[in-house]
């Protein structure tokens, strides 16, 4: 995978154009002077959740636990009051964990060592790297959904086709934190899934606008099936667990999912028969699987608990079996 470096340089250019004129500098984590817990904070945020939506949550959140050391004092209870809503809650338990590792194994300190950075719960490889280069100036690409898919599309013609992220080594000029930051303005506002081409100053030299689209419409992978039919007539089958390592079974003597009585297979019924049942608030997946159970309809659930204190037997993940897993 090679690249010419003028077509590089002339890539960074407009780029930074674009940044200069429609950069999202009113974002509350684009300050100059951004601490590490605040761009990790934003970063678990902002993952599947979009940044209008965060803002308000980022800014509650830090006023509660204006440090990393705050927010390792804290419960989940205490927590999940300044997080419910945002969902993918494993990130949440992630978070609390990774504070307690922070303050434990470096002082309060966030290590300036991507290895060491990918050993802390939660953060992966683009975090990492968004950490290094927001917070610390380090020379890291943060290889996150947009840059991907605006990288991908110019120069190899689809957002799926960026193989090999070491192209972009030794021939740009733009520091990574500008380049980062301009590279995720660009791809939520321009280069969107249905990117807005007539309206890129990229597109003269577009691999993707040349080619109309060819070939990520040629890698893209089909439509995840949907689920039909009216809830009210199916049962929810539901996968209790939390953060995907154990599992609560609805009986004691083997693992077994919950089987819910017809007519709550809604979220909102969902959540009211934990709540009704168990004293439980849980959070609620959108269905991902429908089956036939005694050749009626019934959906596959996910679900973890929130609040309360649940009376279930525990399964770890590999204490269960590979056809029940098959269908997690």
């Amino acid at each position: 995978m090679s690249i010419a470096k003028e077509k590089i340089v002339w890539f960074e250019k407009r780029i930074a154009d674009f940044f200069k004129k429609g950069g999202r500098e009113h974002l509350p984590w684009r300050k100059k002077r951004v601490l590490a817990y605040e761009v990790w904070v934003s970063e678990i945020m902002l993952q599947q959740t979009q940044a209008s939506r965060v803002i308000l949550y980022y800014e509650r959140f830090l006023k509660k636990f204006p440090t990393i050391e705050a927010l390792s004092k804290a419960s989940w209870e205490e927590f999940l009051l300044y997080y419910a809503g945002l969902g993918y809650y494993a990130r949440g338990h992630n978070m609390l964990e990774t504070a307690k590792t922070v303050m434990k194994e470096y002082g309060g300190i966030f290590p300036r060592d991507r290895k060491l950075l990918e050993k802390l719960p939660g953060i992966g490889p683009y975090t990492a790297a968004a950490i290094l280069s927001f917070a610390y100036d380090g020379d890291y690409l943060a290889w996150d959904t947009n840059l991907r898919r605006v990288m991908g599309r110019f120069f190899f013609g689809g957002k799926h086709l960026v193989s090999d992220e070491t192209f972009w080594e030794n021939k740009y000029a733009m520091p990574k934190k500008e380049m980062n930051a301009a590279l995720m303005d660009f791809g939520s506002s321009l280069c969107v899934a249905r990117p807005k081409c007539e309206a890129c100053s990229l597109k003269t030299r577009c691999v993707y606008y040349r080619e109309k689209g060819k070939r990520e419409k040629m890698t893209q992978k089909r439509k995840k099936w949907t689920l039909s039919g009216n809830p009210k007539d199916m049962r929810a089958i539901v996968y209790l667990h939390e953060c995907h390592k154990k599992y609560f079974s609805s009986v004691r003597e083997s693992y077994k999912p919950f089987f819910l009585p017809v007519g709550y297979a809604t979220r909102a019924g969902i959540k009211e028969y934990f709540k009704k049942t168990y004293g439980l608030d849980v959070s609620v997946r959108p269905p991902h699987k429908r089956i036939l159970v005694n050749k009626k309809s019934a959906i596959l659930i996910r679900a973890q608990i929130l609040l309360g204190r649940p009376c279930f037997r525990v399964f770890p993940r590999e204490a269960i079996s590979k056809k029940i897993l098959e269908m997690l």
